[in-house]
């Protein structure tokens, strides 16, 4: 694949970024940059450098896209109110049954989904029903 300076800025814009943008952020960012560069042109690249596995998608429930630069192995947790992507720690080791199947894993993507600090101050639930510990 031949070397494009639109898909370097793609690519390092998403790769500096820690709140997981959105193409659209992604596009308003790049611009800074280069000025006359296509939100079309934005989202073939996004496209291209998560097929190439150096940059990786999250949708959130309201099915929305995010881009994640932070391709080392780690899990997620989504806000189901705001849809903040906070990033955690690496899940160590496979579920035991994995191999009792023979199951050959090839990739995971572990989200967790909840309320954030945030919006939990924002709700008058009364009790922790739903609450996974």
């Amino acid at each position: 694949m031949r070397y494009s300076s639109q898909r370097d800025t793609v690519l390092k814009v998403v790769k500096a970024a820690r709140d997981h943008p959105t193409a659209d952020t992604i596009y308003s960012r790049v611009r800074a940059e280069l000025p006359k560069i296509s939100l079309g042109t934005v989202y073939r690249n996004l496209s291209l450098l998560s097929d190439m596995g150096l940059i990786t998608t999250l949708e959130t429930l309201d099915k929305s896209i995010h881009y994640d630069g932070n391709t080392d192995s780690h899990s997620h947790f989504i806000c189901e109110r705001c849809s903040k992507i906070i990033d955690l720690g690496v899940e160590r080791g496979l579920p035991e049954d994995i191999s009792e199947l023979g199951l050959l894993v090839r990739h995971k993507k572990i989200i967790y989904y909840g309320l954030c600090p945030d919006c939990q101050q924002n709700t008058a639930e009364d009790d922790d029903a739903g609450v996974l510990q």
